[in-house]
């Protein structure tokens, strides 16, 4: 061509060329970037189905608890009710080992968060539903744990034993306690029993202005901890609410 004088058209060729190359190079790094954000949306629509599955999980373990905490709560009304009234012997029956309680934990499924913290949760597309998740995990989930595990004062039975040990007896014509989980893969599920106990020293424990305090005290806390559970609960569905509609956008 440049011997043919003909240069223009040598350097329409050329950049003919160049910008066939560069579309070359668009469309691969396009069709790179479509791969990678498809590989991110199966991610994020992995991490959601798991994380939906560990709400689900968890909502057993809180179950679980709010039974025994509204059965431990019952009777310590019971009991306490009882100390304050008038009468010389309980008008229904009070079941003495519930009043007691027993501790009780909370252990929450917290892997897929933990999934999310180290894959940068950023991978969440769905702004508001990112924020819903971090927020129940770093308060909600935070806090029931703090409430539950860590902090004694919620948990009285240590303050109560020394007034039932002074004011009841064991008792072994009555039913054993028993105390399970959940029949489920998910949980250790022993059956633990204990010898029912009895209030046998009336008069001295309805005398006892601090065992009644305590019993204030820790029907209070109780109150707390159930309220915050069934709180819980509601954050949970509404949270995999939104889970499932960010799926069906995502599918």
């Amino acid at each position: 061509m440049i011997k043919e004088n003909t240069t223009s058209k040598y350097l329409l060729y050329a950049i003919g060329e160049i910008i066939l190359v560069v579309i070359g190079i668009l469309i691969a790094l396009q069709v790179n970037n479509w791969k990678e954000e498809r590989k991110a949306r199966t991610l994020e629509i992995v991490l959601l189905e798991n994380l939906k599955k560990d709400l689900t999980l968890d909502t057993l373990d809180i179950n679980f608890n709010i039974k025994y905490h509204s059965t431990f709560i019952n009777e310590e009304k019971k009991l306490l009710n009882f100390l304050t009234s008038d009468l010389d012997y309980p008008a229904t029956v009070i079941d003495y080992n519930a009043a007691l309680t027993t501790p009780l934990i909370i252990v929450l499924h917290e892997s897929t968060f933990a999934n999310l913290q180290n894959n940068d949760i950023g991978i969440l597309t769905n702004n508001s539903l990112r924020n819903d998740i971090s927020r129940f995990y770093d308060f909600f989930s935070t806090a029931i744990k703090k409430i539950e595990n860590d902090l004694p004062a919620y948990e009285t039975y240590n303050v109560k034993l020394p007034y039932f040990l002074k004011y009841c007896k064991l008792d072994p014509n009555a039913p054993e306690m028993i105390l399970s989980n959940p029949d489920s893969k998910d949980y250790y599920n022993p059956e633990f029993k204990k010898k029912a106990i009895v209030l046998h020293k009336f008069d001295e424990a309805k005398q006892d202005d601090a065992f009644k305090i305590i019993l204030n005290e820790s029907i209070f806390f109780r109150q707390v901890t159930i309220d915050f559970y069934i709180n819980m609960i509601t954050r949970i569905n509404e949270l995999t609410n939104e889970i499932d509609k960010a799926l069906v956008v995502l599918k």
